[in-house]
């Protein structure tokens, strides 16, 4: 017989209790990943605080031209990471509301997600999902708020654990990274750069391999 709970919101398959994420932890912690982000510069764009951030926008204030960043041109409705604005509090999550045209300006408008004190948070976590740049990204949220439209707030990335580049010459190995993947080549008859060496095994003829392009590894037994 399962344990009925105590002091928790759970949910019971008949078998098992698990326990369900209330609606503030989704709202405060969990927040959905943005299809693309800025790429460290500021938007040209007017921005407006809406009502104590709710409803605030940033308002294209440049050439009219249909939204696009890092290599990715955004529906409307699709959520952007902008996290590059010299006037740090205008930084946050916003959705495209408005594409822009060469008549229309674009505009930004912050998420309902993203547009109160308590929904933004030191450690709050956002994955960016598309861009030649920043496709495959995560980024942390790391300023106490107090105000939107006052209190700054900022994004660092996460560390990298993945191989960003090492760039071989030609008739080496070359290793670079695309979001994050890294994409091994090797040229014809790679060579080891540098002035070190390779050190074979010795062993006798019988067991040293003749045929070309061959390698072998030797204990010396």
């Amino acid at each position: 017989m399962s344990i009925l709970p105590t002091s928790k919101i759970e949910y019971s398959d008949g078998s098992n209790w698990y326990q369900l994420a209330s609606q503030n932890i989704v709202d405060v912690v969990a927040k959905t990943a943005c299809v693309v982000a800025t790429i460290g510069t500021t938007l040209n764009a007017a921005y407006a605080n809406g009502t104590a951030g709710v409803g605030a926008t940033l308002t294209n204030a440049g050439t009219q031209v249909a939204f696009a960043l890092d290599g990715v041109t955004p529906s409307v409705g699709q959520r952007i990471l902008v996290k590059d604005q010299t006037t740090t509090f205008q930084n946050g999550v916003y959705s495209l509301t408005t594409a822009g045209s060469v008549s229309t300006n674009w505009v930004l408008t912050r998420t309902t997600d993203y547009d109160s004190v308590y929904l933004i948070n030191p450690g709050d976590t956002l994955v960016v999902v598309a861009g030649t740049i920043n496709a495959v990204t995560s980024w942390t949220q790391t300023a106490t708020m107090t105000t939107i439209g006052t209190s700054a707030i900022v994004f660092t990335a996460l560390a990298n654990l993945g191989v960003d580049s090492v760039t071989g010459t030609a008739n080496q190995i070359a290793v670079t990274g695309t979001a994050a993947v890294p994409i091994i080549g090797l040229a014809s008859n790679p060579t080891i750069p540098g002035t070190a060496g390779v050190i074979l095994p010795i062993g006798t003829a019988a067991q040293r391999v003749a045929a070309a392009g061959s390698l072998r590894f030797w204990n010396g037994s």
